[in-house]
């Protein structure tokens, strides 16, 4: 029998297949007495055929003090995650969770693998900054397991939500940028599926149809080919957002190389605040999103839907870092 992806089987759709008591159901799954062995391989079969998964809400509101919290993340060599996954690990240790990571390299395989995973292996409830995987997968994943998605929202009310309100912080850069009398400017964006607020924004404030902004990988290496590029097409830019800092980064390196001022020539003004931010030379003004914060809400907000709670959905404001690249 197949129910679809985006509907998850109860206890008692097993029991009405199998013609037996939720009871029956239960003590076949935990090989309890009381039932023959013939109504045990014969439940143990209809789950089979159901692809039945116990319930993980309920499962983790029961085992949560020895239970463990699934985080998926798509680079874990990225700077922005180590602070990320602390706040989680910090936050989750005091409700007396752990937590296991999952790396996905924004792959579609490796994503669904994990989230695969996540349910068979029976957590508490899981983290997911999600990549490629689209709502429906969502969906049916939060079906399964309590789930929180970072940076983004799914149209299913029992999924909750922690997001950076890249809008604002956005509109500050280039309001920074502006106030610097910068009017050429130019985007450095992500190559990421599905986080389109800080282009859309960029786009927004600017009146751009899309060609001041170049799309490269979200690296030093992406950046600093991404800036040649952006050059390229108009020469005369001055200011360079980019959608994070490893990208800005990489560009203050194309400037530098290029013979061009850094901020005397053309401004840079990355976003996240990774620690290497403050490190380079010049130091580079960014928009600080809190990492840390970030992860200890996320397992706050996991946490309350442990407790029972309805699916919340909150949003962390950003602040503008100014540094020495602009």
């Amino acid at each position: 029998m197949d129910h679809g992806s985006s509907v998850r089987v109860t206890i008692d759709d097993v029991a009405r297949a199998a013609g037996v008591s939720r009871q029956t159901v239960s003590r076949a799954m935990n090989d309890k007495g009381d039932i023959s062995e013939a109504t045990r391989r014969k439940v143990l079969a209809t789950i089979e055929e159901l692809d039945y998964r116990p319930s993980a809400f309920a499962r983790g509101m029961r085992t949560q003090k020895a239970g463990t919290l699934a985080l998926i993340i798509p680079d874990i060599t990225n700077p922005f995650f180590p602070a990320v996954a602390r706040g989680a690990f910090d936050a989750a240790a005091a409700r007396g969770l752990g937590v296991v990571v999952h790396n996905t390299d924004a792959d579609p395989a490796a994503e669904a693998e994990a989230s695969r995973r996540i349910v068979d292996d029976g957590v508490a409830g899981a983290i997911a900054f999600f990549e490629e995987v689209d709502d429906g997968a969502v969906t049916a994943l939060g079906r399964r397991v309590p789930l929180v998605v970072a940076d983004r929202h799914s149209p299913d009310p029992t999924v909750a939500s922690v997001r950076s309100d890249f809008a604002t912080g956005t509109r500050t850069a280039i309001a920074h940028l502006r106030d610097r009398g910068h009017v050429e400017l130019g985007m450095l964006d992500g190559a990421v599926h599905g986080k389109p607020e800080r282009r859309r924004a960029f786009l927004e404030a600017l009146g751009d149809d899309g060609d001041r902004v170049v799309t490269a990988p979200a690296t030093v290496a992406g950046g600093t080919a991404g800036l040649r590029e952006l050059l390229a097409r108009h020469p005369g830019t001055t200011a360079v957002f980019a959608f994070n800092d490893l990208l800005a980064i990489g560009a203050v390196r194309a400037l530098k190389a290029a013979g061009r001022r850094v901020p005397g020539e053309v401004a840079v003004v990355g976003y996240d605040d990774i620690p290497m931010a403050a490190l380079v030379d010049p130091p580079l003004t960014t928009v600080h999103t809190d990492k840390y914060e970030l992860g200890r809400t996320l397992v706050e907000v996991l946490g309350r839907r442990l407790d029972g709670h309805p699916a919340e959905h909150r949003t962390l404001a950003p602040r503008l870092v100014v540094r020495g690249t602009s």
